[in-house]
């Protein structure tokens, strides 16, 4: 099934998880935020059988779609082994689909409880996700939402689920509905009873039949908060009872504490054994320590430092920052720029950043965390990613990525880094940190672009042209053994690109013409380190003149698919090339870009053996 088509590196950094059903389709999205990539299957009804779409895959099973999708579904909640952040499901059309898909969630989870931190929920029947909270980690879920539940709404669906937990669940809860009535209201002020798994409550509504009766009927259950448009945010009222305090042992004498944390040989012992985290705590006793520390410049062993930037219109508003350590440690950090009672930090938050004053730069309070976490990083970090995200286009990410850059630039050493993968929306913004990391460590560069929040289906399909030509002329790309760069449209001319030296290459290019494989074809039979280019293009001038140039194709399918072998000198290799021009569509009708692939394959992997 498409699960074996992910990498172990997918399979094993998944950390979202989203479901859309349809009612010919599912679509099943993984987001292994590690390896920085979403990935689609679509399992859609295809007569008696199941077409499974996975990029420019297929696949045909037999049975229903749903349950070739709950079969792949089964083996990677089996098969996952870290929390995850987010679970979505959406119910598009009838929600038949999708209640055959929370009956197969029942059965799995039935035989493996999940750990994930937030449920989300979108148009489906409440008492169906309510049934399935019961299956998910207590210690792990910290944030439940129902967005436009299906209709009718009952408030009372929720008590009932309530009811079904056991101890031990506590959690955010918000609720989006197109309108409250008096029942509901009541239905909602019993909420208070269960103000040990509610920690708060948020209610989104479009239509409310009387405010102040609302008001009125929740406000000694509850601490009402300030409305915010259609919306009413409120805490219970009822406190869980605070746990009672500990006495403080202190058996050790503080003089002996600093004779041996202070010791720059002593201290030395320790750092051996320490990571990041349990440095930045020790780096807080006191200040003898924190010199001493700084002295030893202990290695912090970060493998994976990843910073998503945020962004409103042009300001950023929110920054998210995950650290993970070769131990399999990991911490998230979180800088807010404003108000929301909803955004409570994890227990396993390092750092957590709220409500600024006027005039303090959570950018640069951001920037300097990074500065000095990675200050003494001096083993090969696996991977550095710096993302943007926006929910508008036309944003400039420049003057952002020239601090990082300098950031950077200040170590005494550059960056170690196998990987690294830069959102942005030029190429001078990619330079500003590619020439801050160490040239001989980079094999992997992955250029993405800042992309945009939107529901799913709402993709946008702007072409987003992208040049390479000054990128290429960069020590750590010359170096480099991998480029991936699926989602621009690069401009420059694949000769100017420089790419014969990778071994492995992914892009996507505004255009190919047949001297453009010819010329590819040429090269890449000398490369030593080629292995694999896959090239997407919008447009093509590919046509009879490529048989002229590299020979008539050992096989031809229809006029849109084209299969050529080519002997490697002196080696028992081919390359393996396919040019596929059929007209394919993605789930929303839309053309996808056609591709070619060259491929080096054993000679016994080829119709010759």
């Amino acid at each position: 099934m498409p699960f074996v088509w992910l990498t172990k590196q997918q399979k094993l950094h998944i950390e979202s998880i989203m479901l859309v059903t349809f009612d010919e389709k599912i679509i099943f999205e993984l987001e292994c935020t590690s390896a920085r990539t979403v990935e689609r299957i679509i399992y859609q009804r295809n007569g008696q059988f199941t077409l499974i779409t996975y990029g420019q895959n297929e696949l045909v099973v037999p049975g229903h779609f749903s349950d070739a999708f709950l079969e792949d579904l089964e083996t990677v909640l089996m098969k996952q082994k870290t929390v995850l952040n987010v679970f979505q499901i959406f119910s598009q059309g009838s929600g038949i689909a999708a209640a055959k898909c929370f009956s197969g969630l029942d059965e799995i989870l039935t035989a493996r409880t999940l750990a994930v931190k937030q449920v989300q929920f979108f148009k489906t029947n409440v008492s169906q996700g309510m049934s399935m909270i019961r299956y998910l980690n207590a210690d792990e879920l910290r944030h439940l939402v129902f967005v436009l539940p299906a209709q009718p709404v009952d408030f009372k669906d929720f008590l009932n689920g309530f009811r079904n937990l056991e101890e031990g669940y506590r959690f955010l809860l918000e609720i989006s509905v197109e309108g409250i009535d008096r029942d509901d209201v009541i239905a909602i002020r019993e909420f208070s009873s269960y103000s040990e798994t509610v920690t708060n409550l948020r209610i989104d509504y479009i239509i409310l039949e009387n405010r102040d009766e609302f008001r009125a009927i929740l406000g000694d259950k509850f601490e009402l908060q300030k409305g915010i448009r259609w919306s009413e945010s409120f805490r219970n009222s009822m406190k869980t009872p605070a746990k009672e305090e500990q006495p403080t042992i202190t058996d050790v004498c503080e003089i002996t504490a600093r004779s041996v944390l202070e010791n720059p040989l002593l201290m030395e012992l320790i750092l051996e054994r320490f990571e990041c985290f349990e440095i930045q705590k020790l780096r807080k006793v006191n200040r003898g320590v924190r010199k001493c520390i700084d002295v030893l410049k202990p290695d912090p062993h970060i493998e994976e430092y990843s910073i998503a930037f945020r962004f409103l219109y042009s300001i950023c508003n929110q920054i998210e920052a995950h650290i993970h350590l070769k131990s399999g440690k990991f911490k998230e950090i979180k800088y807010w720029k404003q108000e929301n009672p909803f955004c409570q930090p994890e227990e396993n938050e390092l750092y957590y950043y709220q409500n600024f004053p006027d005039g303090l730069n959570f950018e640069e309070i951001c920037l300097t965390d990074f500065e000095s976490t990675l200050r003494h990083q001096e083993s090969c970090m696996e991977v550095l990613s710096i993302v943007y995200s926006s929910e508008f286009k036309k944003v400039s990410y420049e003057e952002l990525s020239r601090r990082i850059g300098e950031v950077l630039k200040r170590r005494e050493h550059p960056l170690k880094v196998r990987k690294l993968s830069v959102g942005s929306s030029s190429q001078m913004e990619v330079m500003e940190i590619l020439s801050a990391i160490d040239k001989n460590s980079l094999k992997i560069i992955e250029l993405i672009p800042a992309f945009h929040q939107g529901y799913p289906g709402n993709e946008d399909i702007e072409e987003l042209p992208f040049e390479v030509d000054q990128l290429s002329q960069t020590d750590q790309w010359k170096n480099a053994k991998v480029l991936i760069c699926k989602n621009f449209d690069i401009i420059t001319p694949i000769e100017a690109m420089n790419i014969l030296h990778f071994g492995n290459v992914e892009i996507l290019v505004k255009t190919i013409s047949s001297q453009d494989v010819f010329y590819l074809q040429i090269n890449l039979l000398k490369s030593s380190n080629f292995q694999k280019f896959k090239i997407s293009f919008r447009k093509s001038t590919i046509d009879e003149s490529l048989h002229e140039l590299i020979g008539e194709p050992y096989r031809t399918i229809s006029d849109v698919k084209k299969v050529w072998y080519f002997r490697i000198p002196n080696t028992n290799y081919f390359i393996h090339i396919v040019l596929d021009t059929r007209d394919v569509k993605d789930e929303q009708g839309r053309l996808k870009p056609k591709l070619i692939i060259f491929t080096r394959v054993a000679k016994e992997d080829t119709p010759f053996f």
